[in-house]
């Protein structure tokens, strides 16, 4: 992946999403739930402000990053990260034993070509986690801000990580209720894709909660977003 293939646009949502504390803390554990050795070594593709790596790196578990973003480059660099080259052939023993990307694919145009970069990164037996916006039929101004190509059907996602090489491990949609809640602010919502930080913090408090035990019924049906978790062999 170039940095001529990522942009970064409606950075003032993505800020409004570290104010979604469960969301997000749902997000880490399903990386933690893979870390099986202090010593793994594991990458943050797409880390941009390194939202997520401080979260890992408070539960001391310090992966490095791969960012196209000049600018976040240096933001991670100067909280202490590694930054990863986006083109360069890793070698053996640079290889990681797991990497997670959340909400980054639907920003890459050439997502095929991504996946099998992840594939080229994971040693044999690594895991990745791969979370993204779900189902094109929610694509509203909110996707059209933040720079997204596309949302994406899990059997879609499952394709494009096994034409990778990669095995399926697991493999749902998340957040039934967020699938409603977005809908409605496909048709009702603002025109201009501004996400309301103090509706999301209500949602993010009271809802989602909620909505993540409904998920366990509603996995292979819809979701607001998929989580797909797949090795390779």
């Amino acid at each position: 992946m170039t940095s001529s293939e990522f942009a970064y646009t409606g950075c003032d949502n993505l800020e409004a999403m570290t104010e979604a504390v469960n969301y997000n803390k749902f997000l880490i554990d399903c990386v933690d739930k893979h870390v099986t050795s202090p010593d793994l070594r594991i990458l943050d593709f797409g880390a941009g402000r390194g939202t997520y790596a401080d979260m890992l790196a408070e539960r001391q578990i310090i992966p490095d990053c791969l960012e196209p973003d000049a600018d976040l480059q240096k933001l991670l660099l100067s909280k202490g990260y590694k930054v990863v080259d986006c083109e360069a052939e890793p070698s053996e023993s640079e290889m990681y034993g797991l990497i997670y990307s959340f909400n980054v694919f639907e920003h890459i145009k050439n997502d095929q070509e991504a996946a099998e970069h992840l594939a080229s990164l994971l040693r044999p037996g690594g895991t990745l986690v791969l979370y993204v916006p779900a189902l094109e039929t929610l694509f509203s101004s909110m996707d059209t801000k933040v720079g997204h190509y596309r949302r994406y059907r899990r059997t879609q996602l499952n394709r494009i990580l096994r034409n990778a090489g990669l095995e399926i491990v697991e493999s749902r949609y998340c957040d039934p209720i967020g699938f409603f809640a977005t809908l409605a602010y496909k048709f009702a919502g603002s025109d201009d894709g501004t996400i309301n930080t103090r509706a999301l913090k209500l949602y993010d408090r009271v809802v989602f909660p909620l909505s993540k035990l409904l998920q366990v019924v509603t996995g292979k049906l819809f979701g607001k977003n998929v989580l797909v978790v797949a090795t390779k062999a």
